[in-house]
């Protein structure tokens, strides 16, 4: 027992040795910094492509700062491409697939894992089979489907497809949270008076909210960033989102990629905005969900 505890002590030491080491310190500080500046770089090299001229961007200054700053190359993008108005069309696309997605993955998974019915693990596995699904497969039927009920370039055309292979994994991230709820909580809510609606607004949506957050950032870079069923859906410029309006800044035998990385900026940027502001958000979530796993 002693040579244990001698044992013990001298890996202790060691260990304290170790974190305390300053050349220890120094190179994890130094692997930090390049991992940082990986992670940075990215997003300069897309802030500085977009004030740089086509000289610059294919040879003459490729990672450098620009040597003029063409800052009126977001002011041509935002003319050319319809930047306004496309980003507008984007918000209210993602905003609407992010309400439906939430709401309607909330309740489903609800009525799934909370209320007793027969045919709740096979509705279970019907959504699950979304997952499987490539959202791409299923152009050319909902294609003719939208054709034919006449909602063609409008904002339903998005949001419905969108908010449809969203679901199934806003059901998944909802189930996983859901199942680790006691469902004491619901029984000690029914005896204090509440319903069926009074426990799910008042228990599970509150314990729900980290969950809701990661599914709210996945649907929204989802619908984001989509291209195809925007540019195939979408044929009048006044439902153009912005993956559709920075395509059309390219032309058919010069391209000023300049422009090009001024939309890509502008629509880099919301991303970057939900980011910083739902980061804390985002890690709460993963680090419930991996001390409930």
């Amino acid at each position: 027992m002693a040579e244990k505890s001698i044992l013990k002590n001298n890996d202790l030491e060691i260990y304290k040795v170790k974190k305390t080491n300053k050349v220890v310190k120094v190179l994890i500080y130094i692997g930090l910094v390049i991992w940082v500046i990986i992670d940075l770089f990215p997003i300069y090299y897309l802030l500085t492509f977009s004030l740089k001229n086509n000289s610059e961007i294919f040879g003459e200054n490729v990672i450098g700062l620009p040597k003029y700053w063409l800052f009126s190359n977001y002011a041509d993008a935002m003319a050319r491409g319809n930047m306004p108005r496309n980003f507008l069309n984007s918000i209210i696309v993602s905003v609407a697939t992010i309400a439906i997605v939430l709401i309607a993955g909330l309740m489903a998974t609800y009525a799934i894992t909370r209320i007793a019915w027969k045919g709740s693990k096979l509705l279970n596995s019907i959504f699950m089979l979304g997952i499987t699904i490539p959202i791409h497969v299923a152009l050319y039927p909902i294609y003719v489907l939208l054709h034919k009920v006449g909602l063609m370039s409008t904002y339903t055309s998005l949001i419905v497809p969108y908010a449809a292979f969203g679901l199934s994994m806003g059901i998944m991230i909802c189930t996983g949270f859901m199942n680790d709820i006691p469902k004491e909580l619901d029984e000690a809510a029914n005896i204090d008076g509440c319903g069926l609606w009074g426990i799910f607004f008042r228990v599970i949506v509150p314990l729900m909210k980290p969950a809701l957050a990661t599914i709210g950032i996945y649907t929204f870079l989802q619908s984001w960033n989509e291209f195809m069923f925007a540019s195939i859906f979408i044929n009048d410029s006044a439902h153009k989102t912005l993956p559709v309006g920075i395509a059309e800044l390219q032309g058919r035998t010069t391209t000023d990629w300049g422009i090009v990385g001024a939309g890509l900026s502008i629509a880099t940027l919301p991303m970057l905005i939900v980011y910083v502001f739902l980061s804390k958000r985002i890690q709460e979530s993963f680090m419930v969900g991996a001390v409930k796993g």
